[in-house]
């Protein structure tokens, strides 16, 4: 009786499927100033036998999505009993995660009527091997004409544990380990944007096929016209991306900046001790964190050896950096960039890598804290520096790439960025930002230069690349120009941004 009362208090739609409205994340989300859907969240298939997982970073929205995807499922006719809901937050064993899910089934089977059934299973992560009570009930054919959607903060366990159930998860086309990361800048303009909104629709922007043709037309050495156009919001467009400098994707911060005009030290803190807990229960050092770190910061937009982001620590085992640095990226904070081997056709694991954050409100979430200043405060005073501005720009557009690469993967369970992402050097003087090499094509040499002026010089990496490899295009990417060269179409990065 007690797991039914749990149940029915995590499922008040089930004495009205009204209460929905006043669940406090849809409540959140509804006296929002931007209200963000994902895009993910329209790639759910709930006709079919299947057992989805989404990860992502903490704080990111992954219980407002899944409680907006209740509502929907309520509001499109389905059976509010059919809809079980379930946070694991005290529950920790797999027998717990079988008694609960079982409970459910055996109790509401004459309000379900052999419907199809929706179990949203929130914080799963905090239940180690939680796979095997899914293997349990998938074995016993408890899951049939059932479609699972299972949440977790703690992103690498949800995603090594997922991989732990070959055959039981249903078959599908689509990548059934989902990932949720914060709004993209072209997500970000949309919200925030009523006009340029309308014009991205209008233009064609929000159809990938339209974004691929304008994106190979600009890697030929073509920009079509309606580039052109859309320059006239490129004022607007780069006072958008100062912004998401800030606040980067991150939903409630976006909210707070856009309704207060800064953003507060809690806020800061929150997302802080997100990162710190997913450390400790991964019995990580608090102490070696801060200075590898502090590291990283210093370095972001430089090549940096494993021994560079050692040095002037108190770190003493030469695999505790890579161990930390890797880490972080499997906890979505760091990106990490070999470097490209232009006659092999990829990456140096040996060679000096480069270091960017995922999303630029991380790095002022983590620099704040090793400072020991306001963050908000700080932040500002870091990107007042021209130097801070374009890493923190280039970490942006390698987030982004990172997606697209992800996004015209055809094979997303497999998908590994570090195979088609890179930073390309030949001695000291000769590198380029980034190389997406997707093995079909050409490498493509992309190189950021977020200032006023493109000089000859600006272009020096590229066609230095190009003398190393078989490519014959190339992309700068610019604060405000847009044109051709004979080495590289040059274009704005905010309206870059928005094909990718």
């Amino acid at each position: 009786m007690a797991i039914l009362a749990d149940l029915s208090e995590d499922n008040p739609w089930w004495k009205s499927k009204e209460k929905i409205i006043q669940d406090p994340k849809i409540n959140e989300w509804e006296n929002s100033i931007i209200k963000w859907l994902p895009r993910i969240s329209y790639t759910f298939d709930f006709d079919t036998d299947l057992v989805y997982s989404l990860r992502g970073p903490r704080q990111i929205g992954k219980t407002t999505l899944v409680k907006l995807q209740i509502k929907k499922l309520l509001d499109s006719g389905v059976s509010p009993w059919n809809i079980m809901y379930y946070a694991f937050d005290i529950d920790n064993t797999p027998k717990n995660l079988v008694d609960i899910i079982k409970n459910y089934f055996d109790n509401t089977s004459r309000q379900r009527k052999n419907n199809r059934s929706y179990l949203f299973l929130d914080e799963i992560s905090s239940i180690k091997d939680w796979q095997k009570g899914i293997k349990r009930l998938w074995d016993q054919r408890r899951l049939e004409n059932c479609t699972i959607l299972a949440t977790g903060s703690h992103s690498v366990d949800l995603k090594f544990s997922a991989e732990k159930l070959p055959g039981r998860r249903g078959i599908s086309n689509d990548a059934l380990d989902k990932i949720m990361l914060p709004m993209k800048f072209s997500e970000y303009v949309s919200v925030l944007d009523e006009d340029i909104s309308k014009e991205l629709s209008i233009r064609g922007f929000l159809k990938i096929s339209s974004r691929l043709k304008l994106l190979n037309n600009l890697s030929n050495h073509k920009i079509d016209p309606v580039l052109e156009e859309m320059q006239s919001y490129l004022p607007d467009l780069n006072r958008l991306l100062s912004d998401y400098m800030i606040t980067g994707g991150i939903p409630r911060v976006v909210n707070e900046y856009a309704d207060t005009g800064m953003i507060n030290e809690g806020t800061y803190n929150d997302y802080l001790n997100a990162i710190l807990g997913d450390l400790q229960s991964l019995n990580k050092n608090e102490n070696i964190f801060r200075q590898v770190i502090q590291n990283v910061i210093k370095s972001i937009g430089w090549p940096s050896s494993w021994r560079s982001l050692q040095k002037d620590t108190d770190i003493g085992g030469q695999n505790t950096v890579p161990e930390y640095i890797n880490t972080l990226q499997n906890m979505f904070v760091l990106t990490i960039l070999y470097q490209y081997d232009s006659e092999k056709r990829r990456g140096l694991l040996q060679k000096e890598k480069k270091i960017n954050f995922h999303d630029p409100f991380n790095l002022h979430v983590l620099n704040g804290w090793i400072n020991g200043m306001s963050s908000f405060e700080l932040s500002q005073k870091f990107l007042e520096e021209t130097s801070n501005q374009g890493a923190v720009v280039e970490g942006i557009v390698a987030d982004h790439l990172i997606r697209m690469a992800f996004n015209l993967s055809p094979k997303k369970q497999n998908f590994v960025y570090e195979n088609v992402l890179y930073h390309w050097r030949y001695g000291k003087e000769k590198e380029v930002d980034f190389i997406y090499n997707d093995t079909q094509n050409s490498p493509i040499p992309i190189e950021v230069k977020f200032q006023q002026n493109i000089t000859k010089r600006d272009l020096d990496g590229i066609t230095n690349f190009k003398k190393y490899s078989d490519t014959t295009s190339g992309l700068l990417l610019s604060k405000n120009k847009l044109g051709t060269t004979l080495e590289a179409t040059v274009i704005p990065v905010s309206l870059f941004l928005l094909l990718i």
